[in-house]
Order: C-alpha cells, then structure tokens, then sequence
C-alpha cells in the first residue's frame, strides 16, 4: 500500500524469525482460535435446538395421549397398561439411572469448582499461580525478537511449560463448562475467550513447530482472581480491603492486557502494509506508554506506529479511559477520606481506652464527651475514647474530633465484625458504650440493633464491661440471657424511658426535680470564689449554675465513720461542705444471695462499716476527697474548722491502712473516746459559730417513729390497695373504656360553670330560687396531672407506666396521689392500657392535645403539672422541627394563660396592642400560673417554649430558664446517666431507688417481662413502703418561726435543724425568681413579675440566707401512716401552684 509507512529494514523484519523463510503463518493461530470460539458455541446451538424439538415433542404427544383417555374417563385405570409407557417406563428406570449419575458428576464438578471446599479453594488458586506463570512465560518469550519464531518443539523450554499449562487450562475448562447450567453464556463469558485464544494456538504451535506469541498476554485477565486467592487464604477479611484489592487487580489486569495487545501490533506491524511498518517495542516500554496514556500526560517518547496499534488505542481511550475514570473517585473514597480512620487503634502505656458505639452523631457526641471528658473526673485523664461507626465523619463530626484530638480517636467499622474488633483492641478495653438514637421512629429496631452489637462483644470477650442504653423497657429480658452478661462484672443497661419518664413523673409530685437530679448527676465546671461564698449579692444565674455544678461521687468512707449512724456521718459532711445521699449496703435475699444495694438515706438502726462507700455531693473531687481523708483524730471538733483547713485536708498517717501497730492504738483511743461521748449525747454535737445557740441539741426532739412494722395498717390503706411488691397503689384491671372522660359530660359541666358564673342585672344569679343545681362529675379536676401526649395509632410505644410508678409510690399517702389524665389518641394507648391499667386515678380524654378546648374542659388552669410529650416527627429530616408538636402545645397552654389573665391574642390581629400591653403579655408569661414541663428532642429548641426570655439563645441548655425552674427536659441530659455510670458503680440504681424505691427482683421481673401487677397478699410486703422518697416543703414546714427570729437563717441552719428533727436530708432550695432578682445586683427591678416561676437551687452556699417563701428539697424516709408531712408536702406543692 503507498500510504503504508516505512521503517528500516532491521525493525521491518523482526516481527519474523528468519529460519520461518520469509513464511507467515500467524493467520493458523488466529483461525484456530476463531474456530474454536465460532464452532463451538454453533454446535451448543444446535444442541440447544435439537433438545427443545425433542422436549416439544415428547410434550406434545403426552398431551394428546392425556385428552383422548380423559374422553372415556379411564386414563387413570389404563395409564398402566398404555402402549408406550411400559417401554416408557424401563426408558426411565434407565435415565433415572443416568441422570442420578449424571448429577453426582456435576455436583462434583461444583464442588471442585466453586471455591466452597477445600478441595475447590485448592483447585482455583493452582490455576491462578499456572495462569501467573503462563504470564511469565510470556514475558520471557517477548525478549525474543521475533513475534513468529520457527523453532523446535522439542528444544524450546518454554513451548513445552506452555504447553502443559494449557493442557490444565483445557481440563479446568471443561469442568466450568459441564458445570455450567447456561452454556451459550458461559461460552462467551470472559475468561471462556481468554482460554480459546491462549489455549488451541498452544496445540497448534505443537503441530507446526513453531511459536506465535499472539495473545498469550490475556492471561493478565486472570488478575482479576487476586481478591478470591486472598480471601480464601483469609489475608483480607474487611469490605474495605477487599473492593481495594479488587480495583487495584482490575486496574493492573487490563493495563497489562492493553500492553500487551499494543506489544504485538506495534512489533507484527499491519499485515495490510506486508508488515513493513512494524516497530521494535519490548514489553516494558509497552506499559510504560500505557501508563503515560492512561493518565493522559502523553509525553509522546513513544507512540504507535501501525494503523492497528492506533486503532486500537482509539477504541481503548474511548472505553478504557472511561473504565479507569470510574475507578478513581472509589480509589480517592478508599484511601483519602476513610485512609486515616482505617488504621488499628495503639495503646499507649499507661493508659486505658473506653470504646464508644451505636447511634454516633455529632449531637450525642457533644453533649457525652463534654460530660465523659470532664476535668473534675479524675480518671478522665488516663482515659481515651475510641468511637467506632460505619459512616465517614462529615465536617461537624471532624470539628468535633478536633477538639478533642488528644483523648479521642474514631474508626470506620462497627463492633459486628471480629476483625473490627481486633482494630479497637476490644480485649483490653476497659468498658464498652453503646448509645440508643433517642429520635428512632423505631424504638425496638435500634434497641435490637444494640442488643446484637452486646452479643458480638460478649462473643468476643465475655470479660468486657458493657453500659448498653435500651429504649424500651420491655427489651431488658433479651439482654439478660446473652452468655458472659453479669451485673456484678459492672455490666449495666440504661433505660431510656424508664428514666426519661421516671424523672418526669416524679416532676409532677415534686416540682423542679428532674432539673436537680440531673444537675446532680452530669458535670459542669464552676469556679468557686470564696469571697462570692460570704456574700448575698448573687446575679441569679450565676447562682444558679453554682448549684448545677453540683456533681456525685461515689467514695470510700474512711475509719473514722465507722460505728456511726447514717445522720451522724451526714452531719459531719455537711460540715466538710460535702452533701451525704445514700450509701452501699449488704442486702441478703430469700435465696441467701448476698449483694450491694443502694440505701438513699438509710434509717438510724443503719450503721457505717468498715469499707462502706457513698454517694456524695459536692462542687468538685477535691471535696469529695476531704470526706475521703478525714481523720476525727485530727480533727475532734468538725465545727471549728476554718476554710484553710479544709482546704489543706489530706491524708494523714491516721487514714492510712497499714499495720503500723502506734496509729492503730492512737486510732482506737480516739474511737473510744468518740464512743464514750456518744453514749452521752445521741447525735454528734455541731455548733454554728454561736456556742449560745447549737444547732443540735444533745437529745433529739421526740418525732413519731414508730415503724410500719410496729403499726397495723389504715383501715383505708389494706392489703387490697397495694400490689404484690408492695411498692405501687393497686386496683384490679379495668377496661379502657371505664377511663374514658366524655366529652358530652365535660361540656356540661363546662357550661354550668359559666351559667353559675353569669351575672343578671349587676348581681349574681340566685341559684336556689332558679332550682340549679351545680355541676358535679365523678373526676375532680383540682390538683390533678394532664399529660399532653402527641401520638397516633402508628407511633411507637414509649413506657407510660415509668411516668405513672412514681406518682403511684406506696410511699405516699392515698390523699397525696394526684389524678392522672392522658389527653391522646384513644387508638393510641389502648397498646399501653394493659401496662396501667392496675393503677388507680388514670383517665383518658380521647382527643387532640393541642386543641385548647379539650384541655379548658378538663381544667387546666387547676391542675397541679401539665407535662408535654410527643412521639410524632421523629422521621423528620428537619431535626429543627421534631419538637413543633410540643413547642405548639406549649404556646396553646401560653394563650390559655393569657386569656385568663385578660390578654387575648386577637388584640395583635386589631392593632391594638401598644408596648405597654406587650409588656404586660410578657409578665404574665412570666407569671407561669400553668406549670408545663415540655419534653424536647433538640436542645435548641428551648428556645420557644418560653418567649419571654429572648437573651437564652446563645446559653446551654442546663444555662435556660425553663430548664432551671423544671419547665422543660431533654433527651441529651440522658446521657450525662451514662458516663456516671460508668464512673460511679450503682449509679443508676441510686436513681432507680429514688424513683421507684429500689431495685426489687419481683418487680424487675414484671416490668422486664411486660406483665401487670398484681394484688398484695402478705402484710410483710407492706414493709417496703417505709423508705426514703424526695418531697418538697415549705420551709415554715421545718422551721416554724423563720419569722420572728433575730438573725437570718442560712442554709447550714436549715440543714442541721432538719435533720436533727426530723431526719430529712436537705438537697436544695426553690426559690421564686423574683427574689432571686431583688438579691440580683445586676437586674433591672422593672423584671419583676409578681409570677409564680422558681428556681432550683441545689445545694446553695453554707452561708446563704433563706427566705420565707423558699420550698425546700428534702430527702426523707417515708412514713405512710403518719400523714403528717404528708399533708403538708401535698398543701406545698398546691401553693407552689
């Protein structure tokens, strides 16, 4: 051809072996191989059509046979003696024969192919070292310069390895084809092609004595088989290594193959040009201009010459530029974003790891690590936390890890695969967190889910402490059967809404609790200025955060308390500015079974032990190590010590365990020094300052302490009124629809009110001569709790029996329980009824509670607590907007407030609001004559429940006003319960305690077990309405003439004189925001509202002055039959309202 392109004679003949004479014979390979691929898949076709004919034939004639005796109805009769079924029939004896043996072949064939034994893993992985080899060979024979070389079978090594690795090729190939079920696919399957062209030209070059390089190059394609090799030898396990290697196999198996393709063009030259433009290209250089064009750098050192090489390298550009270019963003997702959080976690010596997993997002993360990593936490500091999860951190989340970049690490995996596992060096981790989505629209999915990463954990090391966080209640029973679980080995479950709702229940007997509970068990940093101590002038956040910063610990108490009453030791921690709780002691079962219970504050026959432990709190370790390190041999008299003193208080040689026999005697004479003392004066003597006025007398004053042991039950109070764990009030089941309110009923009554309110002509309406008769209805609406639940037929269950336990506390009086009323979906708690339905004083009002109707007919204005929940939302990709169902019902109850108060919202619709009128709008806001507590998903979502304090924006959510006064809770101060726990051992039973009265086999079982309650049959069960329960006082309760007295009393004075009187614990004041402003040297005095709303206050300075309007907090020991604090604990909390 003219447009052929020359090259020198030396490169245009070396495509040609010069003892081949100048004859060709390439075109023989290539046929061979064309022929096998064409030839074979013809007579698979004409198998296929010969098999159908026969199959449509066979068919045919049985169904013409099955209508002609179906005619006479006797084909079942005469089926056995039809012409051709006896032949038919020994025909299929032998096929069935043939075909059984026929089966057990390619069962075989399967087996031996499919890698699934060990015998198939054997087979496939010879084949890819001979298809490797088989490459080699071809590397080798490329040195020769010559495509086509004419040489002797016998002599040429490399002809006959060739040669025999393709003869098992050929073996393997038959194989996979007789145990393939498609065979026109599987001919033209990839590596079927790549054997017809490597295979027959082998046989060929046997024949004719001579070697064809051709496209031995495609044995690259066998690459691809690389990540099946590894995993098989199970080097590689991880998805994640496993697509690396497979991208990387494809890559290089076609990069070789294109190579090589181009190898052979450029050097044969183009057959239409009499191969006159072939140029000499080795192998390497092949690759390398693969490379340089697959990167599209193009340097242009080397390039193609033939018209077949170029065209080639058209097709390969457009399809394999094409197929690399899909690859490399999965290779920038691979190694780029996920490359660091992929690596195996490194301990560092002396240093322990705490693994964090389940639902991670930066949300949860905060808020956890904020209160996990905490300075005042002493082992924080030798802590690190690794955060294993299966997504990539996003930007918030790597902010997040940035932060705190010294002491947390993150990982891209997830606790179901052991080989995660070994990454997080889970075997010496210390503890294992598993965290609950608290937004999942399904509480029992997520719950499963992690209930599933307990059972990998376990599996893997049945030693690891694991703090799981449930959603449901009823999901407990499933962990406690996991193998190696043990609550004694510190293994603990945190239910969400048991305490989620337990703390709001609680709430509503006792205002402003869950925001001091909470406050007391998550930590939050204040600095304590001692001049600020001594002083009145307290901006009243600043205050108040001094009190949230109040943190539990749990400590050992040191030998100088032992022998003491639980009173005394309290009394002297109070004393060391540490507030005494509850402590740890051991409880003997009916079965003998010996174990630590939590006793919140204990009765007087509990004596402190040697080794005894206690829940403390106080503003930082340092004084919990003060109470730790006390030596009543240093320091005889706790009520002369001074503020340096306390502050010096170490360990002293008194307080060190050893067998020194000199501070043991010198310990021993003090105690019984001590203990002479004692037997004078009941109660450690504690003096204020003013020796003239003790707190403490030396006698206690005579209180009624006869025990329920001692006393036969009310008569109103029997055995019938409890349930059989004698903690909760009982009735027998009722039937949802004896709880229902009607709505007829209620409108009513709603009527005859305004009726009885009207006035005719400037008087009041005369009901006797008119004959009315005022409205009645069985359920008093005064006093009572409404719970505005927002849910509907399909929202998940949430535990409403958590919120109604502890407003039905055998502990308290039957006076003292509030009536309780659902405003819901009726479809709704009919899957919950069966849960609550032993409980007395629960109703149901079937409707929307948004609707500011449905709550004025059931009197909310009147009632005690008005609590806010919803279930709806929580699929809403806005998190913003989860909350738009409680922050709506919350401006309802607003709008209801104000209309009582004389201000309707159709004044802003007229125009005739002033700013004047706003004002007033804003302070009866303020006001709170409607006590709400709105539950919220999202912590800045705060925000709009209470419009009036437009300067919280910026503020943590502990930090707001409604979380202050208790009118608002979120799910993330949740998870401040978690890392206590892990902390303090118990934690989570002490609050269990307090809110149920404790943990009780008898009822772990029943609630875990999702059944009712049942009736009390033993008068020994009753006991256990004698225990400790938080109450909140009026302070005229404790001290009766706070008016009259001369000097102001602090917060020491009450402390000391309640429990001295009356064994009350006191925890914390709640106090009326306005006098909390007056005290305020920084607030404007125009503030003041005159309103109802408080503040908790935990734990305020030893020096703080009380006010007679001030309720108090007080821990006490419950005493049901003497209504006496009783009484008084239900008039305060209707006058807090």
């Amino acid at each position: 051809m003219g447009n052929c392109p020359t090259t020198p004679s030396e490169f245009a003949s070396s495509s040609l072996d010069p003892l081949c004479n100048g004859e060709r014979m390439w075109t023989t390979f290539l046929f061979s191989s064309l022929f096998t691929l064409f030839g074979g898949w013809f007579i698979i076709l004409i198998y296929d059509f010969m098999k159908m004919l026969l199959i449509k034939r066979r068919r045919s004639r049985f169904i013409a046979t099955c209508k002609h005796y179906s005619r006479v109805n006797e084909f079942s009769i005469r089926r056995q003696s039809l012409p051709w079924t006896a032949p038919d029939r020994g025909n299929e004896e032998l096929s069935e024969d043939y075909f059984s043996w026929l089966q057990a072949i390619k069962e075989w064939e399967n087996n031996l192919i499919s890698g699934q034994t060990k015998m198939g893993k054997t087979l496939v992985g010879v084949v890819f070292i001979c298809s490797i080899a088989s490459l080699i060979l071809y590397f080798v024979d490329t040195k020769n310069a010559y495509i086509e070389s004419c040489t002797e079978f016998s002599k040429s090594f490399t002809m006959q390895a060739d040669l025999g690795l393709n003869v098992l090729f050929l073996v393997y190939f038959f194989l996979r084809f007789t145990a393939s079920q498609h065979k026109r696919r599987f001919w033209f399957s990839l590596y079927s092609i790549v054997d017809m062209f490597t295979i027959p030209p082998s046989f060929v070059a046997l024949y004719l004595n001579r070697n064809w390089i051709g496209f031995r190059f495609l044995r690259a394609i066998r690459i691809m088989n690389t990540p099946d090799i590894l995993q098989y030898m199970g080097l590689i396990e991880r998805p994640r290594t496993i697509r690396i290697v497979q991208l990387a196999s494809r890559f290089i198996a076609v990069w070789v193959a294109a190579a090589g393709a181009v190898h052979l063009a450029e050097n044969s030259g183009d057959f239409f040009c009499n191969f006159q433009n072939a140029q000499e290209l080795d192998v390497f250089n092949a690759i390398y201009f693969m490379i340089v064009t697959m990167t599209t750098v193009g340097y242009g050192d080397v390039f193609c010459k033939t018209y077949i090489g170029k065209l080639f390298m058209l097709m390969f550009l457009i399809g394999g530029l094409a197929f690399f270019a899909t690859m490399i963003p999965e290779f920038s997702s691979l190694f780029g974003s996920t490359g660091q959080y992929s690596g195996r976690y490194r301990i560092v010596k002396g240093k322990q790891h705490v693994i964090i997993c389940g639902h991670i997002t930066p949300h949860s993360m905060t808020t956890f690590l904020r209160d996990f990593l905490h300075k005042d936490r002493d082992q924080a500091e030798e802590l690190d936390i690794v955060i294993i999860n299966k997504k990539t951190p996003e930007i918030e989340m790597e902010a997040l890890l940035k932060r705190y970049y010294t002491k947390v690490q993150y990982f891209v995996g997830t606790v179901m695969n052991v080989a995660d596992l070994h990454r997080i060096q889970v075997n010496k981790a210390t503890a294992c967190l598993i965290i609950a989505d608290k937004e999942c629209p399904d509480p029992d999915g997520d719950d499963s889910a992690n209930i599933m990463r307990v059972i990998s954990l376990k599996n893997f090391n049945q030693r690891i402490r694991v703090l799981l966080q449930l959603l449901q209640y009823k999901n407990k029973m499933n962990v406690a059967s996991i193998p190696g679980w043990s609550s004694k080995d510190g293994d603990e479950i945190i239910c969400i809404a048991e305490l989620k709702l337990g703390l709001i229940g609680m709430s509503c007997a006792v205002p402003g609790f869950c925001t001091m509970m909470t406050n007391i068990f998550r930590m939050s940093a204040y600095k304590t200025r001692q001049s600020q101590e001594l002083t009145q002038a307290w901006h009243w956040r600043e205050l108040y955060h001094r009190g949230a910063a109040m943190e539990m610990y749990l400590e050992e108490l040191p030998r100088s308390f032992q022998g003491k009453t639980f009173i005394e030791a309290a009394l002297i921690c109070f004393k060391l500015r540490v507030m005494l709780l509850a402590v740890e002691i051991k409880h003997v079962d009916d079965n003998g079974n010996t174990r630590l219970i939590v006793e919140v504050a204990p009765k007087d026959d509990c004596i402190i032990l040697s080794g005894t432990r206690a829940f403390m709190v106080c503003s930082s370790s340092e004084d919990a190590k003060r109470v730790k390190f006390y030596c009543a041999v240093c320091y005889p008299n706790v009520d002369q010590l001074t503020v340096a003193q306390l502050k010096r208080m170490r360990r002293c040689r008194h307080t060190i365990v050893a067998d020194d026999v000199a501070p043991m005697e010198t310990l021993a004479e003090s105690q019984l020094s001590i203990g002479k003392e004692k037997s004078k004066n009941n109660i450690v003597r504690l003096l204020e300052g003013d020796v003239r006025r003790p707190l403490l007398i030396c006698q206690s004053e005579p209180t009624d302490t006869v025990s329920l042991t001692h006393s036969e039950p009310p008569t109103d109070e029997n055995m019938s009124s409890f349930d059989s764990t004698g903690m909760f009030y009982f009735v027998p089941p009722r039937r949802i629809e004896e709880a229902v309110l009607h709505m007829e009923s209620l409108r009513e009554r709603r009527l005859a009110f305004r009726r009885q309110n009207t006035v005719k002509d400037g008087k009041p309406f005369d009901y006797q001569r008119s004959h009315f008769v005022p409205p009645t209805h069985p359920v008093r609406f005064q006093d009572h709790v409404i719970v505005c639940l927002h849910a509907d037929h399909s929202s998940p269950t949430i535990g409403l029996r958590n919120f109604v336990m502890p407003l039905r506390a055998s502990s308290f009086h039957r006076n003292e329980l509030p009536i309780i009323i659902f405003v819901t979906d009726l479809d709704y708690i009919k899957h919950e009824w069966d849960m609550i339905a032993t409980f007395p004083d629960i109703y149901i009002l079937n409707g929307s509670p948004s609707n500011p109707y449905n709550l004025q007919l059931i009197c909310i204005q009147d009632c005690r607590q008005c609590v806010i929940i919803s279930t709806l939302d929580r699929d809403n990709q806005d998190t913003y907007l989860v909350d738009k169902s409680s922050v709506l019902c919350t401006l309802n109850i607003r709008q209801i407030e104000m209309k009582s108060a004389g201000f309707v919202s159709v004044m802003n619709l007229t125009g005739q609001s002033t700013l004047d009128m706003h004002t007033n709008q804003t302070m009866a806001l303020l006001q709170n004559k409607i006590r709400t507590l709105t539950t919220l998903t999202i912590d800045s979502n705060v925000q709009y429940v209470e419009q009036g304090d437009t300067d919280e924006v910026d503020l943590e959510f502990y930090l707001t006003t409604p979380f202050a006064s208790g009118a608002a809770f979120a799910d993330s101060v949740l998870d401040c319960i978690l890392s206590c726990a892990y902390y303090n051992d118990n934690a989570v039973n002490l609050l269990r305690n307090i809110l149920t009265g404790g943990v009780d086999v008898q009822l772990e079982e029943i609630l875990a077990e999702g059944g009712g309650f049942t009736q009390c049959e033993s008068t020994d069960i009753l006991k256990k309405r004698n225990r400790a329960r938080v109450a909140v006082l009026e302070i005229r309760e404790l001290i009766p003439d706070i008016d009259i007295r001369t000097t102001p009393v602090t917060f020491s004075v009450l402390f000391c004189e309640a429990i001295q009187r009356y064994q009350m614990i006191v925890m914390g004041i709640y106090r009326l925001l306005d006098v909390l402003l007056r005290n305020d040297p920084t607030a404007n005095i125009n503030r003041l509202t005159g309103g109802h709303k408080r503040i908790v206050l935990c734990y305020p300075p030893y020096n703080y002055h009380m006010d007679p309007s001030d309720m108090i907090y007080v821990m006490q020991q419950s005493r049901p039959h003497n209504d006496q604090f009783s009484r008084q604990n239900s008039e305060s909390i209707s006058q807090i309202r």
